[in-house]
């Protein structure tokens, strides 16, 4: 434990000194007994403040009575204390704070001395606070207390340059720069560059992951990017698996501060990070990923597929699918989330995109089919034969025309009777139903499913049913056959409630149309030919007739007859022309003649 300290000058108020002389008998004993004599200061409630043995020569000699205490005013009204022997005289005077400083540094109690120095920085004569800062940094250090003396460093060196930069070589010579780095500022005051490197350089070799930790902190212009890109590289090539990792983050951190950009693309690609796509977006990186998509897909494949969605007018899809070519997969992903966004924009491809459905996503193949006018159907239609695909080889039969090879299909390969039924009501074509029920005919169970389900569509029931020899077993056909005719009769209900509706329709409508054609059309002083553009009211058609028309145009007789006669010609002129002309037809005019005088 430290001693006590003395007390400051400030506690020295309201007190009185005494001089004793310790012996263990009265002021008459032997010399020989006698103790050194003490300088006690004693508060006015008789409480002892502070002790001191005086350096007094020849105190064996003497006793209580041969000393005596004697007071004045020295210099600055500084009181004065004189402690005389027969032999000595010793000077006192009180405390003031370099005394107080003074003794807390000698009892290493360096903390304390700070704090009342920094207190009292104009009352100091003997120290400089300086001095004492860089006294207790020193100490600390001296006791291997690194970590506190980093800490104090903020609070001890304050805005000193010079003394900074001391003490930074000083931790780097004891390979504690990690233990300064949080420590260092970066504004005020900035120290100089080769500062920074030194710590950053220091980082490199035995802490990659405090290194990314203060690229992010400090700011870019306070160290040299090259020699630290260096750095890193030829820790790199030292090849500590262990670090790899983090150094070639903050490697890519790196090229991204100094804008080499590709470089950087390069890392987070190598380190596999899905920074790279917040890095494109962010700063707008585009042109530097796109020679990288099979990297990028290989990171993230819905994050790419997006990417290059948003900006599909800054590359060509030959770029992309070249790149993919070694790996069929992405690029079936790729070319299938163009097509989405844009059929017509892959459409060199999509002969390759048939055999990817094929081979990838056999499910999606029908849609493609369906919504692609740019693919071979020759060519797709022997992929769909050799991977079995039914579904996909009737679209594209009858896609062709070939109709009854798709009506083939469906019979003989999907044994779907229904689907059989749909696709003969959907051609129209009564070819198909004769082959259908021909079809049926040969094959008792398609024959009683047919029957099961052809009431149900728009199909001539009738012959079918007609055609099925007296002989052939059907199970339930009784049954069956009434259902055919539940459903026609259904069917015909249907049809005359639609006729009802539709000719209620048509009556209203009709009613409408009349109502509209029977009432007047408005002609005022304002209202002009439709062909000559003169004033109808006020012109010269003051004396000749008005034609209205239904669709309320207007228009004077003389331009009316003109028009009428103008279109006659060319009608005649366009059946003598063919040679088919076998009467003029009589043309009915739209418009009503209306006779002077208009009011």
């Amino acid at each position: 434990a430290y001693p006590r300290p003395p007390p400051s000058p400030s506690s020295l108020s309201d007190t009185k000194t005494t001089v004793k002389s310790q012996s263990k008998a009265s002021s008459l004993s032997s010399p020989k007994d006698t103790k050194r004599p003490e300088l006690r200061v004693v508060s006015s409630r008789n409480s002892e403040i502070s002790s001191d043995s005086l350096p007094v020569k020849g105190y064996e000699k003497c006793g209580v009575l041969d000393y005596s205490l004697a007071t004045t005013t020295g210099p600055g009204n500084e009181a004065l204390y004189y402690i005389v022997s027969p032999k000595d005289i010793v000077v006192a005077r009180p405390r003031d704070w370099d005394d107080h400083v003074t003794w807390l540094i000698n009892h290493e109690m360096y903390e304390e001395a700070l704090e009342a120095a920094e207190g009292k920085q104009n009352s100091l004569r003997a120290h400089n606070i300086f001095d004492i800062r860089e006294n207790y940094l020193n100490h600390l250090v001296d006791i291997g207390e690194f970590e506190k003396a980093a800490s104090f460093c903020p609070r001890l060196l304050k805005n000193n340059l010079e003394l900074w930069e001391s003490w930074i070589y000083f931790f780097a010579e004891k390979m504690r720069l990690r233990t300064i780095a949080p420590f260092i500022p970066v504004k005020t005051p900035r120290l100089s560059t080769k500062i920074y490197n030194l710590v950053l350089n220091h980082l490199v070799q035995i802490d990659p992951p405090c290194l990314l930790k203060y690229l992010h902190v400090w700011p870019v212009g306070i160290y040299d990017l090259s020699a630290t890109i260096t750095a890193v590289i030829d820790r790199l090539n030292q090849k500590v698996t262990q670090q790899s990792p983090d150094l070639m983050r903050a490697l890519g951190e790196l090229y991204m501060f100094d804008k080499q950009f590709e470089k950087a693309i390069q890392v987070y690609l190598q380190l596999k990070s899905d920074e790279v796509f917040m890095y494109v977006r962010s700063l707008d990186l585009f042109g530097f990923v796109k020679g990288y998509v099979l990297q990028m897909m290989t990171l993230d494949q819905p994050k790419t597929l997006e990417l290059f969605m948003e900006n599909l007018h800054r590359f060509t899809v030959r770029e992309v699918v070249d790149q993919l070519e070694e790996n069929p997969r992405l690029l079936h992903a790729f070319l299938n989330e163009l097509f989405l966004k844009d059929p017509a924009l892959g459409a060199e491809f999509h002969n390759r995109q048939v055999e990817l459905y094929v081979q990838f996503d056999q499910k999606k193949l029908l849609y493609f089919l369906q919504n692609s006018n740019f693919y071979h159907q020759e060519t797709a239609l022997k992929l769909c034969k050799d991977a079995k695909l039914h579904h996909e080889e009737v679209y594209i039969l009858t896609r062709m025309g070939s109709t009854q090879s798709a009506l083939m299909v469906i019979i003989n390969k999907l044994k779907d009777v229904k689907q059989a039924i749909e696709f003969v009501e959907t051609q129209q074509d009564e070819d198909l139903w004769e082959i259908l029920v021909q079809r049926s005919l040969e094959s008792r169970m398609f024959l009683s499913d047919l029957l099961e389900h052809v009431g149900d569509h728009y199909v001539d029931s009738l012959s079918l049913v007609q055609k099925i020899p007296e002989s052939k077993e059907i199970p339930q056909l009784k049954q069956k056959i009434q259902n055919i005719f539940t459903d026609k009769i259904l069917q015909i209900s249907v049809e005359e409630g639609c006729m009802d509706i539709q000719r209620k329709d048509c009556t209203q409508v009709h009613r409408k149309f009349v109502v509209k054609i029977a009432a007047g059309v408005s002609v005022d002083n304002h209202t002009t030919c439709g062909f000559c553009n003169c004033f109808i009211i006020g012109g010269r058609t003051d004396k000749e007739g008005v034609r209205v028309y239904r669709t309320g145009r207007v228009a004077c007789e003389p331009c009316a007859d003109a028009h009428d006669a103008e279109i006659e010609e060319k009608a005649a002129s366009a059946l003598a022309s063919s040679k088919e002309l076998k009467a003029a037809p009589t043309r009915q005019r739209i418009g009503t003649v209306i006779h002077r005088p208009i009011a």
